[in-house]
Parts: structure tokens; sequence; C-alpha cells
């Protein structure tokens, strides 16, 4: 019901993704679909909690798992970030300005006792101290809230993406029976839905999500992904490498945006400079369509997904991380090895034709 109106407000008031050099669509575009995120979600949490406890049982009490305090950290944090979206995809925004706000957002969701405080074992790291958990968290949170927003270059990636996590996220909360997070999961899987339609399949009537879309996105899987990985409760030493999950469900987009900057810092740049090193573009620049682009890319993240809940059951949880830097490593040569290939046939070509 809300994309149609925010199509038309887009087009009135002249609202576009312009292109250019390092985007990837050659028509203007409407980019305020993000725009309904967040308000959508917190209406359908409300009616669902109000429908949850309309039994008065105690039972329910268990849906409310996410104490009070958790919640506002949540709604408070994305509040802050919708704003700067929305402004961003209006007006516009200096970056600086925006990292400060993800700062801010990051340390509102930490101020609600929500941290990483156990490793699992990673690297060799099991139960950090408090402080160390917090400034982690807060960097972490501030890392995938940008690793979305810079996943989103090719149509449907980003909610593709979002999707495969929440799904797996929801499944994972459904079975430690945290239905409250589970239900947070559902209802952004249902969010996104309509607006992959209007990303990918409409063409006269398009939409991106924009920054609204994509910041509110990743602070929302940062604060899911957090939670799972948090140690609270007996349940969770029952879990097997709950951060190693965590980290595999936003694997594609936590891992390229690493890539990207480490690249951009070798080569002396600013590790926040747009250009066209994402996963994404190298598949764009070898000739792939968007949507070829983002059903390989989506097909990948469900890989990661499906591959470490297995293994992981079975091996060191060292050993699982090794295999997926491996794979990721080799799929990142694989596409630099063919875009070198390509170039080079395109200059043959260009060589004899001049002659």
């Amino acid at each position: 019901m809300v994309l149609p109106r925010i199509v038309y407000i887009s087009k009135r008031k002249k609202l576009y993704d312009i292109p250019d050099a390092r985007k990837s669509h050659v028509n203007p575009v409407p980019r305020l679909a993000g725009i309904s995120f967040f308000p959508i979600m917190l209406f359908a949490i409300s009616v669902c909690t109000l429908i949850a406890s309309g039994s008065n049982s105690l039972e329910t009490m268990h849906f409310f798992e996410p104490t009070l305090l958790r919640l506002a950290a949540l709604i408070g944090g994305c509040l802050l970030l919708w704003g700067v979206g929305v402004r961003d995809d209006t007006v516009g925004v200096r970056y600086k300005n925006k990292m400060v706000v993800q700062l801010l957002s990051a340390m509102i969701l930490v101020s609600g006792d929500l941290y990483i405080n156990n490793f699992n074992g990673l690297f060799g790291i099991w139960a950090i101290p408090e402080w160390v958990g917090i400034l982690f968290t807060i960097g972490l949170v501030m890392f995938i809230t940008n690793a979305v927003n810079l996943i989103d270059g090719a149509d449907g990636l980003a909610s593709g993406i979002s999707g495969v996590a929440l799904i797996a996220f929801g499944y994972l909360y459904l079975q430690r029976g945290m239905l409250f997070y589970a239900m947070i999961c559902t209802i952004l899987v249902g969010i996104l839905i309509p607006f992959f339609y209007y990303n990918v399949f409409k063409t006269t009537r398009k939409l991106f999500m924009g920054d609204t879309g994509s910041l509110t996105l990743g602070y929302l899987l940062a604060f899911l992904g957090v939670r799972y990985a948090m140690e609270t409760d007996f349940e969770y030493k029952q879990l097997t490498s709950p951060v190693m999950i965590s980290l595999s469900a936003m694997f594609i987009p936590l891992f390229d945006a690493l890539r990207v900057m480490l690249e951009r810092m070798c080569k002396g740049k600013s590790p926040f400079q747009p250009d066209r090193r994402h996963i994404h573009h190298k598949l764009l620049d070898l000739g792939f369509s968007h949507r070829k682009t983002m059903v390989r890319l989506v097909i990948c993240a469900e890989i990661f997904v499906i591959l470490n809940t297995n293994i992981v059951k079975f091996l060191n949880i060292n050993i699982v991380f090794a295999i997926d830097m491996i794979l990721w490593l080799t799929l990142i040569q694989t596409l630099n090895f063919l875009k070198k290939k390509k170039t080079l046939k395109k200059h043959k070509i260009n060589a004899i034709n001049s002659h």
C-alpha cells in the first residue's frame, strides 16, 4: 500500500537517484522506499505484541524476552539512523556526519546491555572483559551498518542477502524459543518482499531503498546478530558456536566491505573513498545483468549459511573460518582473473580494429 505512494511522491518532488560513473543504472530512479521500513516495522511489532499479550497469560511473558531496555535501545538507535538516512536521500549529508550518527546509534544499542561477551574460541578467544566487548560491539555495529549500505549496488542485492540473513536468524531464534526476535525477523522479511518486487521486477515503477533503507536494515541485522551471539543464559552454552553462525549470516557484505577497505588503504587511499571494487561491481563488469549478479550472490550467501551451520557441529570454529576465507578468496581471485582476461581480450580487439 505504501510503496506506490512513494513512487508517486518521488516523481512529483523529483527525488531520484541520479546515475554517475560509479553507479550501474542508466536512468534516474526514485530512492525513498527505505523510508517506509522503520515505521512499518514499528507498526507491525506493536500490533503483534498487542495480540500476543491479549491472553493475559504468564506464558506470553516469554514472548517479551528482549527486555524493555533492549527494545528501547533498538528503537532509539534505529530512529537516529532513519532520520539521517531520510535527510541524506532528500538533501544530502556529509559522510563524516553520517559516521557520527552511526557511532551514536551503536552506543545507544550497547547501552541497552547488548554486546558480544564471548568469542566461543574464535582465534582462540573465549570470554572477554565487559569494556572490551562494548568497544568491539560498537565498532562491529558500525561496520555491519556500513557493509549493508555498501553492498546495495545491484537490483535486489541488499534486500536479497539481508533476506537470507533474516530467514536464518528467524529460524535460529525460533529454535531457541526467543519468539520476539523471531517475530522481528519475520516482519522484516515481510517488509522486504514487496520492496524486492518493485526493485527487481518493476521497470516503470522501479524503486531503490536509498541510504534510509540500507542503514536501517544494516542496524537491525547488527542488533539481531549481536543478540544471538551474546552469552546471556544457560541455553547459550548448549549452542554450537553462535558467534560463527551470526558471522555466517552476513558473511558476504562483511568480508566484501573489509576486503575493499584494505585494498583502498594498500593503494594509499581513504578506506571510505567510493570506487568499483565491490564484488557486485566485478560481476557487472564481466557482463552479468543486475538480476544475474543478484541471484549469484544471494545463492553464495545461502551456501555460506547452510555450510557453516552444519559443519560447525563437527569441525573446530577456526577451521570453519579458514574454510570460509579460502572459499571467499578463491571466488575473488577467480573474478579478478576473468576481469583481467576480458580486459586483455578487449585491448586485442581494439588493436586489431585500429590496424
